[in-house]
């Protein structure tokens, strides 16, 4: 497929390639780096004990937090089906929007594929992962690609089995020569069962609950019965919230076992790691909910950037998930195509910039709209009419909506989410 590419993006991003790889001479790659890209399941941007979750063990992801740089507000951008995991993916290996990405359905058209990106710029390229968890050309414009579900019927073996492949892949390549792994491995998507020795590790009894823990959701936004939240009975308990929560941590610390394999069999000196998840979830009771087909804040995932050139750092700017392929495309010294909606991430890891936009805007079909900023955060429920304001600075966890009490700061919100439907070229009405 050919991509369009503008001139001022090749010498832009190779600058900042340049200066992405100079922070420590003695850790600049000789030459150009493999670039490993890790995307799980369902995972939640607070399941890492690095970050402040004491009750999960992470040693190998805590150990990547250690050396690498963290973003804390990475979003999905939504999707248009319960289903989100195929929009987020789709939208991180096309670079498109939400409502520009293709359709998981979608078989054709002229989109940019990273894969394609990565291959021009002289990489080997590889993928595992599910087949159904992305657009499909964008999964088999790799040059190898592994579906999960040939690996094994024994759910418990995924991460091991996964592991098992990369490694394999990784000792077939020629010396010298650059990779581009995609990982994507199926936890911790339910069902969330790993092998005893890490199920037994996790005693629900101690599992602290969250502070937005609810019986149900306050409110019907129209589409609580979807599968996700069919998964544990109404109205919600501790005791089975905490089962649930057991379950996920044990399958994030099994796969945390077998990334610890991958780390260890990659030449870290030469290797930029990207550490992802196609979007969090609510699992535990979170406002009442189990799933990811709402956009509180747990919808958010975790994100860390680890390797040569990489400085310890941590940033809160406002990040999509698709920024990652022009920021792999700058890591790769690659043009990024012209069509791509992301911002590159590299300037705020280097310092040059604090963040790329000041306005996050996030959908889910047509039940939710999200828009935020540094500090408020405005949920619109367009079938029920209904607003949710929330302050993050004081109140993270989102329990108390200002949208009655605070109608200035209401009608700011509404004219923000208005100016990003438009931007988005969202087929809804405008708020307000």
């Amino acid at each position: 497929m050919l991509v369009k590419t503008m001139s001022r993006n090749i010498s832009r991003r190779s600058l900042l390639f340049s200066a992405a790889t100079s922070f420590n001479l003695r850790a600049q790659p000789k030459r150009q780096p493999n670039i490993l890209l890790i995307n799980t399941d369902d995972q939640r941007f607070d399941t890492i004990r690095e970050l402040g979750n004491k009750e999960i063990h992470t040693p190998n992801l805590d150990k990547l937090v250690r050396r690498g740089f963290t973003f804390s507000n990475a979003y999905c951008q939504g999707g248009n089906l319960g289903a989100v995991c195929m929009p987020s993916r789709t939208q991180l290996m096309t670079g498109l929007s939400t409502f520009k990405a293709p359709k998981p359905s979608d078989r054709g058209g002229n989109y940019p594929l990273l894969a394609k990106v990565m291959e021009k710029a002289g990489y080997s390229t590889f993928h595992i992962g599910k087949r159904g968890n992305t657009f499909l050309p964008a999964s088999e414009a790799f040059q190898e690609t592994i579906f999960s579900e040939k690996l094994t019927d024994e759910r418990e073996l995924q991460c091991e089995r996964h592991a098992d492949e990369v490694l394999a892949h990784i000792r077939s390549l020629k010396p010298q020569e650059p990779y581009f792994i995609y990982l994507a491995p199926p936890v911790p998507h339910d069902p969330r069962v790993a092998p005893k020795k890490f199920m037994d590790m996790y005693d629900p009894a101690k599992i602290t609950m969250p502070k937005n823990f609810m019986p149900e959701h306050p409110f019907d936004n129209g589409d609580l019965k979807i599968r996700d939240e069919m998964l544990a009975p109404f109205p919600r308990t501790p005791e089975v919230m905490k089962r649930h929560l057991a379950d996920y941590y044990a399958c994030i610390t099994c796969l945390d076992f077998h990334l610890g394999r991958i780390f260890d069999g990659i030449d870290a000196g030469n290797t930029i790691v990207i550490f992802t998840s196609d979007q969090g979830l609510a699992v535990g009771g979170r406002h009442g909910l189990m799933g990811k087909q709402n956009l509180y804040e747990h919808f958010k995932s975790p994100m860390i950037i680890a390797g040569p050139g990489v400085p310890h750092g941590h940033s809160n700017a406002l990040t999509y998930l698709y920024d990652l392929f022009p920021t792999l495309c700058d890591f790769a010294n690659a043009p990024t195509p012209a069509e791509v909606d992301g911002a590159s991430m590299v300037p705020i890891v280097i310092g040059q910039k604090k963040q790329q936009r000041d306005t996050l805007f996030a959908v889910y079909k047509d039940f939710q709209r999200m828009v935020r900023d540094e500090r408020w955060k405005l949920i619109w429920y367009p079938k029920i009419s209904r607003f949710q304001l929330f302050d993050l600075k004081s109140d993270p966890w989102e329990l108390k909506d200002h949208s009655i009490s605070n109608f200035p700061q209401l009608a700011r919100m509404q004219k923000k989410m208005a100016e990003q439907q438009e931007k988005f070229s969202d087929q809804l009405p405008k708020c307000g």
